[in-house]
Formats: structure tokens, C-alpha cells, sequence
């Protein structure tokens, strides 16, 4: 009687487990299809991404004259599409320029840019304005950058736009250039260079938006706004004024301050008000400060050569990386302080740029002129005292005196050299002098640079500045002497750059060259009184060598390096370029490069 009932229940069971097979098996199926899709998606993601990148390559060769057509693989798939929209995106640039009457007035270009896009399902992959950008439901983000250039005070922005009738692509396109030149949209009939006053503002509408912001907040230190997920807007300043100068030393490039290469460093302070020179150690406050706007970190791979860093003030950085068992080698008398707050100084190019064409704008050529340069090697004294043209080089030699005065200026169409024991350049008397040299200045063997006589000399080098032997550049108290340039500066040996009675606010040393070298003497080294203000220039510092002043610069480099540094509690208060504001952006280059981009 129970023989049925146990066989009906041995073939349910056996359904039952065939049931949970298939079932298992389907789910696996497809839980597996899904993820083959997945890649599959992924790989072919990647796959255009690589494919624009391409694109972007080659459109870049046509748009910039290096090709006058070129063609690109594409190779989408059945489930894509790829397709050109000549309408997608639009970037508005908006320049406030001075008119004739000395009013700002707003001068703004749009620009369509244009797209190609590729699309399979949420995903997105788009050449537009000469860079790669992608996007789906999480957001966008850059694959390949525009080209956009910020540096120093020029921004240079070719851009590349796409003409031609929307459609889909296949397999292949060809990429053609409409025009043999590009448009140039700045600078324009209403806006030159440099620019003065106002401000730049470019604003992009696109589905990548906010990855054009994302890219102009690395590029630039400009304030981004998220205007819309469509629309972002950059404002870039024209104009800013420096920061005070309250640090002995600062570190201003967002970079490590590595002290491995310092063999000792002492830092106090004095107050040269009332034409007080600096007193001795025994007798000095303690009111330094050294800044880095990145990381200060004592001896370089945990070793080093460092001997000791005493700093009788405050150390201020935006993190501390001190190895083990290097910690007595730093003595801070005062606060050693985290600040993440502060910031990296803006440049200085447009800033002397700026001055040196107050010179030039005054057409010297056209008065008083001496041809064929100036070779003055007579041991005697020679003196302009008019404003003077000088084409060609300067050069004083064997004892000589060039002696500048009564309110001249002066342009050098050349360089300025000064040599030999006792050879002398004098910026002297009453009045302002201004002397322009259009290429490289250096002070050789015991030769000097003497600024007197009251008011304000300044002296502009559109190129390398080169302090060496004995040779020294000084100013007399109640004189303040401003050195601008915008090459390297190379102070070597027992070179002197200082302020007579150690008074460092009448000397103001100013560069935008790339690289600042100080290379001591191993004995008496470098005597530099005064301030010095490079915040975009990289300084090696070498040897044996005093700071009195200020010095400021993008990042430092030590090697075998004897530091003594004296700060002048006189100068909290100043401002380079005495607090006026300066250019940043002061030269604008913005040009469009149309191309077309058709199926093959």
C-alpha cells in the first residue's frame, strides 16, 4: 500500500531538483550575460575614448596649419552611434578693456564650439573645444585637455570649433580645415594688450561643464562657479595686490620646503627704523618668521646634512614632516604653526612687464641717441644727464664712471655690462633716474652699481641679471633702488646686493625669471640687505651667504647651504610695488580654429 505513494514521491523530488537546476542555471545566464554586457560596454567605452583621443590629435594637426586634412578610424559598433552637433556648446568670453574716455566697457565674444559625441546608452564621450570629455548619470569629467595655457600673466586659448551639418558617423571620418587662418577674437580692435583694469570672464554652456570647471580650477587660480550641471563661469582677475611682507623667508609655490640641503640655518629679527642697521645676535629680536605654503621637512630622505635650524620666531607651514631622531636639530623659539590657509602669490610678470613699456611708450629713439652702443674704457666719467637712446650695447670697463642724473631716462637697445676693478655705474643726484636695458645685465670682478642723491632710481632688465666676484649694487639711505627683471638672476662668490645702514625698504629686487641662484663664497658668501620678491621663480641657495629684508619666491633649493637670516620688522606693514595693484592677466591671446568633421 505504500509502494505508490514512496515512487509519486521519488518524481516530485526529482522535478523539484530539475526545477532548481534550470532556475539556478537561468539566473546564472543571465546574471552573466549582464555582466559580459557590462564589459563589453566598458571596453567599447574605453575603446572611443581612445578613438578621440585621435580625433583630438589629428583635428589639433588640421585646425593649427600642420595638415590640411586627416583621417581618423572609428569604429563605434552596431550599439553606438556616433554623430556630429555643430551646435553643442557655447563659450562666452568677456573682456572689461578702457575705452578712449578711460571708462571700463565690456567687449564679450561667443563661440559655438561644437561637438562630436558618441553615445551608447548613459554614456557619453564628446570632442569639443580641442579637448576629450566624458559624461553619464554620475557627472562629467575630462579625458584629454584643451589647449589652455595661464602662465605668468598671459592666458593663450586656441580653440578649436566644429562646423558642419549635424549627422552620423560610420566607421571612419575625415577631419578638413575651413579656413587657412584662425579667427583671432583677443586682443581686438577695442581690446589691446596689455590689458588694464577689469577683469576676464569666460563662461562655458555644455553638457561637460562642470568638467571645464574642474579643468580651469587646476589650470588657474581663477574663482570657479557652478552656475548650473550646464554652465560654469571663470573670473580671472586683470588686477591684485600683493600680500605684506611679514615673513623673513617664504615659500610661496604650493611646494615642499626641503631643508636636507641646508647645512645650518639661524633666522632673529631687528628694526632698521630710523636708519638703524641690524645690531648682532647678541642684541637682535625674535620676531622671524619662515613660511611654506606646502610642506617643511627637516633634512632630505630622513639624513641629510643638517646641522641645525634655529629660528627665534615663528615657523609656519601647511603640514611638518620631520623624521625620526632629526627633531633636535630644529630649535623654534616661537610658534611652530599649521596654516593651510595660506595662499600662493600671484605673479609678477604683467606687473614689470608694465613698467619696462612706460619706458619704451616714451620713444626715446626719436630725441637724443647714441649709435652703435656705448663702450666707455677711458678710466674716466662719462655722463648722460638727458633722456638718451642708446642702440646697441653698454659696457663700462678699466676704472670708468657712467654717471646718470638730473631726472634721465635711459634706453638701452642692447646690454649692460660693467667690469674690471673700479668701474662704476652711478644713478645719482636729485630726481627720479629710469634706465632700461633690453638685454642682460652684469656686475663683474670689484665693480659697483651705486644709486644716491634721494628720490627713486630704477633700473629695468628685460633679461638675466648676473651679480659676481666682488661686485656690488647699492643704494644710499634716503635712495630707494628697484632692480625689476624678467630672466634669471645668477648672484655668486662675495657679491654685495644691499641698502646702505641695513634700511632694506630702499632696496627692491623684482624678477619673473624661472630660476634665482645664490652661490656663496664658502667663507664671507653673499651680503644681500633689501627685499627680494620672485613669487613665481624657483631659488637654489648655496653656500655661505646673510639675508637682511624679506625674501620671498616660489620654492627653495638648498645645497651645502650656510643661512643667516635677519629680518626687518620694518617692513610688516609694506607692500611690493608699495600696495598698487598689478596686472595678473595682461596679456590675452584668444584665437578660433574651425574644422569639419565628416562621415568617410
Amino acid at each position: 500500500m505504500n509502494r505508490p505513494d514512496r515512487a509519486q514521491s521519488e518524481v516530485i523530488g526529482v522535478v523539484l531538483l530539475l526545477g532548481l537546476t534550470i532556475t539556478a542555471v537561468g539566473i546564472t545566464v543571465a546574471l552573466g550575460s549582464t555582466a559580459l554586457a557590462d564589459v563589453q560596454s566598458s571596453a567599447d567605452v574605453q575603446r572611443i575614448e581612445g578613438a578621440m583621443t585621435q580625433v583630438d590629435s589629428k583635428a589639433s594637426l588640421v585646425a593649427h596649419g600642420g595638415s590640411t586634412s586627416q583621417r581618423v578610424r572609428l569604429d563605434p559598433g552596431r550599439s553606438a552611434d556616433v554623430r556630429v552637433d555643430g551646435d553643442a556648446g557655447v563659450m562666452r568670453i568677456e573682456v572689461e578693456a578702457e575705452n578712449e574716455a578711460g571708462d571700463l566697457e565690456t567687449v564679450t565674444e561667443n563661440v559655438t564650439l561644437g561637438a562630436m559625441v558618441y553615445e551608447r546608452g548613459d554614456d557619453r564621450v564628446a570632442y569639443q573645444g580641442g579637448g576629450v570629455w566624458r559624461s553619464n548619470a554620475g557627472g562629467s569629467w575630462m579625458v584629454s585637455p584643451p589647449e589652455f595655457h595661464y602662465r605668468g600673466d598671459t592666458l593663450t586659448l586656441p580653440l578649436v570649433t566644429i562646423d558642419g551639418a549635424d549627422g552620423r558617423l560610420g566607421d571612419a571620418a575625415v577631419v578638413t580645415g575651413t579656413s587657412k587662418h584662425p579667427e583671432g577674437l583677443f586682443p581686438s580692435e577695442n581690446v589691446s594688450n596689455p590689458l588694464l583694469g577689469g577683469n576676464v570672464t569666460i563662461t562655458v554652456e555644455s553638457e561637460y561643464a562642470e568638467a571645464w570647471g574642474r579643468f580651469f580650477e587646476t589650470r588657474t587660480r581663477a574663482n570657479v562657479t557652478q552656475v548650473s550641471p550646464t554652465e560654469v563661469r571663470v573670473a580671472l582677475r586683470t588686477e591684485t595686490v600683493h600680500p605684506t611682507l611679514s615673513a623673513s623667508v617664504s615659500s610661496v609655490g604650493r611646494s615642499r620646503l626641503d631643508t636636507g640641503g641646508i647645512d645650518s640655518l639661524y633666522a632673529d629679527s631687528y628694526d632698521s627704523a630710523g636708519n638703524t642697521p641690524y645690531p648682532g645676535r647678541d642684541n637682535a629680536n625674535d620676531d622671524a618668521t619662515v613660511q611654506t605654503t606646502g610642506e617643511f621637512r627637516l633634512t632630505a630622505g630622513g639624513g641629510g646634512n643638517t646641522e641645525s635650524i634655529e629660528i627665534r620666531g615663528d615657523l609656519v607651514a601647511e603640514s611638518y614632516n620631520i623624521p625620526p631622531g632629526q627633531e633636535d636639530k630644529l630649535n623654534v623659539t616661537g610658534e611652530r604653526r599649521t596654516d593651510d590657509s595660506l595662499s600662493e602669490a600671484d605673479p609678477i610678470s604683467g606687473a614689470i612687464s608694465e613698467r619696462m613699456n612706460r619706458v619704451r611708450d616714451q620713444n626715446l629713439e626719436s630725441g637724443k641717441t647714441i649709435d652703435n652702443g656705448l663702450a666707455h674704457d677711458n678710466g674716466s666719467v662719462w655722463t648722460i644727464g638727458e633722456d638718451t637712446y642708446v642702440d646697441g650695447d653698454v659696457s663700462v670697463s678699466n676704472g670708468s664712471t657712467l654717471r646718470i642724473m638730473n631726472d634721465a631716462t635711459v634706453h638701452v637697445d642692447g646690454a649692460l655690462t660693467v667690469s674690471e676693478d673700479g668701474s662704476e655705474v652711478e644713478l645719482g643726484d636729485a630726481g627720479d633716474v629710469d634706465v632700461l636695458v633690453e638685454g642682460d645685465f652684469s656686475m663683474l670682478d670689484q665693480s659697483t652699481l651705486r644709486a644716491q642723491g634721494g628720490d627713486r632710481k630704477r633700473l629695468f632688465v628685460d633679461g638675466a641679471v648676473e651679480v659676481r666676484n666682488d661686485a656690488s649694487v647699492t643704494t644710499a639711505t634716503g635712495t630707494r633702488f628697484e632692480l625689476y627683471n624678467t630672466g634669471n638672476v645668477d648672484v655668486t662668490d662675495q657679491a654685495r646686493i644691499a641698502a646702505d645702514s641695513d634700511v632694506t625698504k630702499n632696496l627692491w629686487l623684482y624678477s619673473s625669471g624661472d630660476d634665482v641662484y645664490f652661490a656663496g663664497d664658502q667663507t664671507d658668501g653673499i651680503d644681500f640687505a633689501g627685499v627680494m620678491y620672485a613669487p613665481t621663480s624657483d631659488v637654489e641657495l648655496r653656500n655661505q651667504m646673510t639675508f637682511k629684508g624679506s625674501f620671498t619666491s616660489g620654492s627653495f633649493e638648498f645645497d651645502d647651504a650656510d643661512l643667516s637670516l635677519h629680518y626687518d620688522e620694518s617692513l610688516r606693514e609694506a607692500k611690493p610695488f608699495e600696495g598698487d595693484s598689478v596686472p595678473v592677466v595682461s596679456h590675452l591671446h584668444v584665437s578660433r580654429h574651425r574644422v569639419t568633421i565628416e562621415d568617410d
